[in-house]
């Protein structure tokens, strides 16, 4: 069974590209919005998530984006989340880590880091339940 990886991203173009790049390997859902990524991730629990910070309705900020890891982490407390985001900085960096965010991505990011976070992550979970 392929482990499941939940991509939360209101960019069409990326949440497309994400999962051509990743359909092979994993079996991949993807969200645009607070409620289908809370949902698509109580249903699924995913191995991993990958989250954009910056969504809907509070694209400016963080904010949507931290609620989100914060409920996967709350919620599915073995799903490893990464969080892939424009938003440079110590201090989202720091909200994101004391969230409890596993890794973190700047954007644009190489598909090569992304992948090799990812496999990382996902064997992480898997030896965590064997």
């Amino acid at each position: 069974m392929k482990p499941r990886v939940l991509i939360v991203d209101d960019d069409d173009a990326i949440t497309q590209q994400l999962f051509w790049t990743l359909c092979d390997d994993y079996e991949v859902m993807t969200a645009n919005d607070l409620p289908t990524a809370i949902r698509r991730a109580t249903i699924y629990e995913p191995a991993v998530s990958i989250v954009d910070l910056h969504l809907p309705p509070s694209v400016q900020s963080p904010e949507t984006g931290l609620k989100i890891l914060q409920y996967i982490k709350a919620h599915v407390p073995e799903s490893k989340v990464l969080v892939v985001s424009a938003a440079k900085g110590t201090d989202t960096l720091n909200a994101c880590y004391a969230a409890g965010a596993d890794d973190f991505l700047d954007k644009p990011f190489e598909t090569e880091a992304l992948l090799a976070s990812l496999r990382r992550m996902a064997s992480q979970r898997t030896i965590d339940f064997t």
